[in-house]
């Protein structure tokens, strides 16, 4: 089953602008990850798995590139659901605080979603149907000391919901005590038609917001939010004007 989930990854990119006079690659990944943790049915409730991805920094990552494989299923249900994508109109169907800050920055702050979005919302896609059972992970990315390389942290309980952070959190913290940057923080708002407050919103809830102020102090550079087709990138210098727990 490992196999199967890997092969779906097709793995990384999104979060920046790739150097001048490189040329696209493939958004895929060919190292496997190393597992932290793991328990439970990968395609079941109780599916439990924390793992990292220690790869070398590629222009392919920050690329807008899409993945194969269970990606493609996830875009083809999309069409098939004629699910509402526009960004801000699902952001206006469910009109919080957090939700209106967002669409006042939309033009500065959202965007298609990259290669690292893609590839994280079919490998979750992979694991639990996300139409069927709406389910979420936390990804945390660093970067080393000389900036070569990225460490990508994945975690998911296989719920709608991560839980207590800090199986993720914790080697990421530790990482920055060794030098490493917290470049972002990424997670999914699945589609959930039928519930405004829920359906695809790329703003943070309250939990979230939190969760991205208190990082602050590990340095984070940027929080994203997903639904699979579009992503919000919130900056840290704005992480304070949300409201928060």
């Amino acid at each position: 089953m490992r196999a199967l989930l890997f092969a779906a990854l097709g793995f990384l990119a999104g979060c920046g602008t790739p150097p001048q006079g490189t040329t696209a690659q493939a958004c895929a990944i060919d190292v496997a990850p190393t597992i932290m943790e793991e328990s439970g049915d990968p395609h079941g409730p109780d599916g439990r798995l924390l793992q990292v991805w220690d790869i070398a920094d590629d222009p392919a990552l920050w690329s807008g590139a899409s993945p194969a494989g269970a990606y493609d299923d996830f875009l083809a249900q999309v069409a098939a659901r004629k699910l509402e994508t526009d960004p801000v109109k699902l952001l206006q169907a469910s009109p919080t605080p957090n939700n209106r800050l967002v669409v006042a920055h939309a033009d500065e702050w959202i965007r298609p979603a990259g290669c690292l979005e893609k590839l994280l919302t079919g490998y979750q896609h992979a694991r639990m149907d996300v139409f069927e059972a709406p389910t979420e992970f936390a990804a945390i990315v660093m970067r080393s000391p000389d900036g070569s390389r990225l460490r990508i942290y994945y975690f998911t309980i296989n719920q709608d919901g991560i839980g207590r952070a800090s199986p993720i959190t914790d080697p990421a913290h530790a990482d920055a005590a060794s030098g490493w940057t917290m470049e972002l923080v990424l997670h999914p708002h699945a589609f959930h038609p039928g519930q405004p407050q829920l359906n695809g919103v790329i703003a943070p809830s309250v939990p979230d917001a939190g969760f991205a102020y208190n990082q602050m102090a590990s340095g984070l550079k940027q929080a994203w939010i997903t639904n699979g087709i579009h992503t919000v990138r919130i900056p840290s210098d704005a992480f304070d004007r949300f409201t928060r727990e």
